[in-house]
């Protein structure tokens, strides 16, 4: 004969076993972090070792003994030793203006076929956020590209296409995922 049992559990009570297990887990990562913290930090595993001259042979080397090395025990290993040396500071240079041509490898979206511009930024960090987000979307790196502009201004666009047709489908997706302002830009622009 078979017993079965049945558990009955209301919504406060299954409401506090929740926040029961979040607490534990709460716990639990700040006891981890607590002893993490507690860990004395490790020591840097580059050590600096000095290079003794080597002795010449000769008459009168013949009768100095020669010197033991202290080698380092387990229980006190040996304490790097560095010696700072003082770096000359560079000459300050004058920064070379960005030009809006393709230097660095930066294609220019030029030429045969069409374009889509997603945006157009001030900044070139904020334009190669944009593009990191238009890879994201499953265009290859090669198609979308940061193009710096002669008024201090980087377009993102996705090409070339070999028609309007095609650039069409490809604004309509970037406006469907939130590049409203994406437009076909056409040839020679």
């Amino acid at each position: 004969m078979s017993r079965y049992f049945e558990i009955i559990i209301t919504g406060r009570q299954l409401a506090a076993l929740v926040a029961g297990v979040a607490l534990l887990v709460a716990v639990a990562f700040g006891l981890g972090v607590s002893v993490r913290l507690l860990q004395p930090a490790p020591a840097p595993s580059h050590e600096v070792i000095a290079a003794a001259p080597m002795p010449t042979v000769g008459p009168e080397t013949a009768a100095v003994p020669p010197v033991p090395s202290a080698a380092p025990t387990p229980e006190s290993p040996p304490t790097p030793t560095l010696t700072a040396t003082p770096v000359p500071s560079p000459a300050p240079t004058e920064k070379p203006k960005p030009q809006p041509t393709a230097a660095a490898g930066i294609p220019l979206a030029k030429g045969p076929g069409r374009w889509v511009q997603v945006v157009a930024f001030g900044k070139r960090d904020q334009a190669e956020g944009v593009r990191n987000r238009v890879v994201a979307l499953g265009y290859t790196p090669k198609q979308v590209i940061v193009q710096p502009t002669g008024g201090g201004k980087y377009r993102v666009r996705v090409g070339p296409f070999p028609d309007g047709e095609s650039a069409g489908r490809v604004m309509a997706r970037l406006r469907a995922e939130g590049f409203s302002g994406a437009y076909v830009v056409k040839p020679g622009e």
